[in-house]
Parts: structure tokens; sequence; C-alpha cells
């Protein structure tokens, strides 16, 4: 696949960006809008506008959370993050371009510090039978 100029320029701003940030949700969303920018030279055109940041990606990701932030506490899961980002850019995406895996490697969990609900790798297996 032969990128087009914009995208090089998308993916030097986002490069450039991410490194500053050093943090890892700012890793995984800069890395999804990678994804959407090397796929399409309309999505490096929107990131490349001077008023877009991938600062400013997270403070709209930030305030959806707030909204939703029950006894002080809000978050979203990497779809909603993913939603978010890009409506910041005015990109028409809705889901992450990564599996959920790699989300997590991203955030840097692994199954043994993700609190899953029973699924995956990280679940456990009781059995009554083991007891007795």
């Amino acid at each position: 696949m032969v990128l087009t100029e914009g995208q090089k320029q998308a993916i030097k701003k986002l490069d450039k960006e991410m490194e500053q940030a050093k943090d890892a949700c700012s890793k995984y969303i800069a890395e999804q809008l990678l994804q959407l920018a090397t796929s399409c030279p309309k999505v490096a055109e929107k990131i490349l506008e001077e008023k877009k940041t991938l600062a400013g990606a997270l403070d709209a990701i930030k305030a959806e959370a707030k909204k939703h932030a029950v006894g002080g506490c809000g978050c979203v899961d990497e779809v909603q993050a993913v939603e978010t980002a890009c409506k910041y850019y005015n990109i028409k995406a809705a889901k992450p371009a990564a599996e959920p895996a790699a989300a997590h490697q991203a955030l840097g969990k692994t199954p043994e510090t993700s609190m899953d609900a029973g699924t995956g790798a990280a679940a456990v297996s009781v059995n009554l039978d083991d007891f007795f």
C-alpha cells in the first residue's frame, strides 16, 4: 500500500503527539487513529487539522466519561473512547481498528491484571467437588 503525503504527515503528527503524551490511553487512541489514517487519506486530512490534537481528543474522551459519572467516577470503554476521538476529529468511524486484546496490550493489561467478569484467559473454574 502506498501512502499519500497527507497520510505520512498525519502519521508523523500522531507519533510526535504520542511521544509527548507518554501515557497508555494516548498510545491506544493514537494507534487507532494511525490505523484509520493509513487506510483512508480523508481521515489523514482530518487528523492534520491544526486545531485538532491528540490531547484535545483525550479531553473529549474525559468529558464524555464525566457525563456518565456515578459517585464521582466516570469511565468509557475502548469502543466509546475511539468513537469519541473520531467524533472530535470529525471522522466517520465507530469501531476500534484493533481487537480488544490489542487494546488491553496497549493499556498494559494482562490476563493476570485484568479484572474479568468470568470469561477469557483470566477466568477461574472451580468445581465444588474440588473442596471435598
